[in-house]
């Protein structure tokens, strides 16, 4: 399974806004061997006016405000967000050119639209429209993109090109909910929102591509063609563009090598056979994986409550022996909750717990318990996820912890298990971007990866002051949250798992790095000459 669950992309339970931010993260798993953020480059493929698009799963719907970012690759075609994530982590223009909080206390958040922008349907893109569709889009009751604006109170359109958005509470996740990776700003047409359900089997979107409908065959084969009306021509590298739905890792590889798929999802289980295939190999570290010690007040599991067990257990775990059997690479050992180049990033809290099984014998005694304990956990087969648990048992085994793991096979399954609050440790797979995007599923006691909606005082007076925090000042306050859920334990971080992507020779465009959450522009990609 791919990329975009969320990268690589299934739909998880409610609440919707965390869905994203798991999905994008389970499927980023990589259980062969590869070089985080590396790539090799050879020659399968080939590259013409046309480009065919190889992702693993279909979207049950084309609407992106119903919809699920792990179907970035099917909307972006068709829809230009407000503005665009880059590679370095920074936000650039998109369909605002201007963005950003106005008046004191981060309660009114202010867009200004570019100019001369249309969507495909020939409708001008305005603040009204903007307006329009952000409105429908947080109405909505199904998907994960309208949990995003939950913050939002109000939207009123300021002038022709100006849109303020009033808010509940100040939200510093909002421009990176707009941008690429969530995609709440992936605005459609007023017209079509007046008629949402031919947003299910089409587009109206203001950007570089629209479907063709008579060419597309739904759970199969989508074609996009240029969109007449689109802003920015230079930005139009194809004729037409084609995602193939190929769910099986190994015929993606196939279908690559004979050159009739170009640029795809990449797969844990294929890395070294798309390197050895010649093709270009992206694979930027993104997902916090191992496990997450959900249970954190003991309502199932009575060890969890007490930080000292939780801390044991990060001690009791050789993180770059796991990363290095099953990824190929010990730099992808992770211990906290935050990856290099992002924010809240800091390089000193991954010697907060080396492997010393000694001292986590120590810890367990100080808390009661000399002999171990037994851990109910949750797995799935999802991506190799079992394999980090069965990883993650034998080394804890060592100093008396024996996992109880319960293995569900389908995605679906495994959601709503995770989140029906049975488990006190399911394993985790979360994308990482900020403290911002941690919050909505992990740290908020609504998320679904808080399924004991355990909450912290400390934590939460954090996270007010980072909330209302200027730019300058936010960088820090994400570092102390960062240091803070590392010393409470609340998860036992092992792998930083990259996503992946393959691309034949002669394609270029493609920026996926850590610092943009792995998620790249995909209609930036074009030919290299």
């Amino acid at each position: 399974m791919s990329s975009r669950l969320s990268h690589r992309r299934l739909q998880a339970p409610r609440p919707r806004s965390s869905a994203a931010v798991a999905v994008i993260a389970a499927t980023a798993l990589v259980l062969t061997a590869c070089s985080g953020g590396a790539s090799s480059k050879g020659g399968a493929g080939s590259v013409g006016d046309d480009l065919t698009f190889g992702a693993p799963l279909s979207p049950p719907s084309l609407n992106p405000a119903v919809g699920d970012p792990a179907y970035g690759s099917f909307y972006q075609w068709a829809y230009d967000p407000l503005m665009v994530m880059q590679a370095d982590g920074t936000f650039g223009p998109g369909l605002a050119v201007k963005w950003g909080y106005v008046g004191k206390g981060n309660r009114a958040y202010e867009l200004t639209l570019r100019k001369g922008v249309k969507f495909s349907d020939g409708t001008a893109l305005d603040a009204q429209a903007v307006k329009t569709y952000l409105d429908y889009e947080r109405s909505q009751k199904t998907g994960s993109v309208p949990g995003l604006l939950g913050s939002v109170e109000s939207i009123e359109a300021t002038g022709p090109l100006t849109v303020r958005l009033k808010l509940r509470a100040s939200d510093p996740n909002l421009t990176f909910a707009f941008a690429q990776a969530f995609g709440a700003g992936n605005i459609a047409s007023p017209k079509a929102v007046g008629k949402p359900a031919s947003l299910d089997n089409g587009t109206a979107g203001a950007g570089p591509y629209m479907l063709d409908a008579t060419r597309t065959v739904a759970s199969d084969h989508y074609t996009f063609v240029p969109n007449p009306h689109y802003w920015n021509k230079d930005r139009q590298h194809w004729k037409q563009v084609t995602i193939r739905v190929i769910p099986n890792s190994s015929s993606m590889i196939q279908a690559m090598r004979a050159g009739q798929v170009q640029a795809a999802m990449g797969d844990a289980t294929t890395l070294q056979a798309a390197a050895g295939a010649g093709l270009t190999v992206l694979a930027p570290p993104q997902a916090m994986t191992g496990l997450n010690l959900a249970d954190r007040e003991g309502k199932l599991s009575k060890p969890l409550s007490d930080v000292r067990v939780r801390q044991a257990l990060n001690y009791a775990v050789d993180r770059k022996a796991i990363a290095k059997a099953l990824y190929g690479d010990e730099k992808l050992a992770l211990s906290q909750y935050a990856l290099p180049g992002q924010a809240g990033y800091e390089a000193s809290l991954e010697a907060t717990y080396p492997y010393d099984p000694a001292r986590a014998k120590s810890l367990l005694a100080e808390a009661g318990y000399p002999g171990g304990f037994t851990l109910p956990v949750l797995d799935t087969t999802l991506v190799g996820l079992d394999k980090m648990t069965q990883a993650v048992a034998g080394q804890l085994s060592k100093v008396g912890v024996k996992l109880k793991i319960t293995t569900k096979p389908s995605v679906s399954d495994y959601f709503v298990a995770m989140t029906s609050g049975k488990y006190p440790a399911p394993v985790i797979g979360y994308g990482l971007a900020n403290m911002a995007t941690l919050h909505v599923g992990f740290v908020n006691p609504k998320g679904p990866f808080n399924p004991f909606h355990v909450s912290d005082p400390r934590l939460d007076a954090l996270y007010k002051q980072y909330f209302a925090a200027n730019e300058k000042d936010s960088a820090a306050l994400q570092k102390k949250i960062n240091a803070y859920l590392t010393k409470q334990a609340w998860a036992l971080p092992v792998v930083g798992s990259p996503l992946s992507y393959y691309l034949a020779k002669g394609l270029t465009g493609l920026e996926a790095t850590t610092a943009n959450a792995g998620v790249p522009t995909f209609a930036d990609l074009r030919p290299e000459n």
